[in-house]
């Protein structure tokens, strides 16, 4: 069967269908989303195995979607597949850390030399509501590791770089896990992070070489920060 590449024109023959259009998100992927929230919210912990027939139930699903979603996961590297084992969430090591952090600085400093070159004011318009989420939400640790997290997402989004905005979705599960232990691990003084924050929307106005800094810094605080607590034998989820 010959996949079509334009419309038929007048009086040709019309093509069989090759494939069918999809209807919604798969219970597999919806599957793989329930557990990576599993994952980001502590609620499973590294190295920690995940039972099929567990989160089939909690899921009101057969183990087949489970078994599918896990897959997804374990390409991600979220999970791992020990055979005659099971599936286990990865443990995240100090150089794990560091290498995530090498990653969303190299991303990051990319996406705020985007966002000054685009020279608008919608970005300074979106960050500063997810500064006001984490303003509100100061009191509630897994909350304002979400808004922090929505931060530095928003940034890569507004670069208007696509792959940019992929690569921080791709990590956007390790990152939260990190972002969380950071708040709740180690110590921070009343109302830090988001002055941190704030420091860095501030930084925008002051040109590419300023705000690439201020956004370098900010992030090689933090890579140093948790790596030594992981190095100390603390818990990465």
């Amino acid at each position: 069967m010959v996949i079509p590449s334009s419309k038929p024109g007048p009086g040709e023959e019309v093509p069989s269908p090759v494939l069918r259009p999809l209807r919604g998100e798969t219970l597999a992927v919806q599957a793989a989303d329930a557990i990576r929230g599993l994952i980001a919210a502590g609620h499973v912990a590294g190295g920690e195995r995940l039972v099929e027939s567990w989160l089939a139930e909690q899921l009101g699903v057969s183990r087949g979607p489970v078994r599918d979603a896990l897959r997804l996961l374990t390409a991600e590297g979220l999970v791992r597949d020990e055979p005659r084992r099971g599936t286990f969430v990865m443990r995240l090591t100090e150089q794990d850390v560091l290498d995530i952090y090498d990653l969303r600085i190299a991303v990051e400093t990319a996406a705020v030399r985007l966002i000054l070159r685009r020279d608008t004011p919608e970005p300074l318009t979106v960050l500063k509501r997810t500064i006001e989420d984490m303003r509100a939400a100061s009191a509630d640790i897994p909350v304002t590791a979400e808004a922090d997290l929505r931060f530095h997402g928003a940034v890569c989004e507004l670069s208007g770089n696509s792959r940019l905005r992929d690569v921080h979705r791709r990590y956007a599960t390790e990152l939260l896990v990190l972002l969380r232990m950071d708040e709740e691990k180690l110590p921070h003084e009343p109302g830090a992070t988001v002055a941190e924050h704030e420091e860095l929307l501030a930084a925008l106005s002051l040109g590419p070489e300023a705000a690439e800094a201020a956004f370098r810094a900010h992030l090689e605080d933090a890579r140093q920060r948790v790596a030594a607590y992981v190095r100390g034998g603390g818990s990465s989820c």
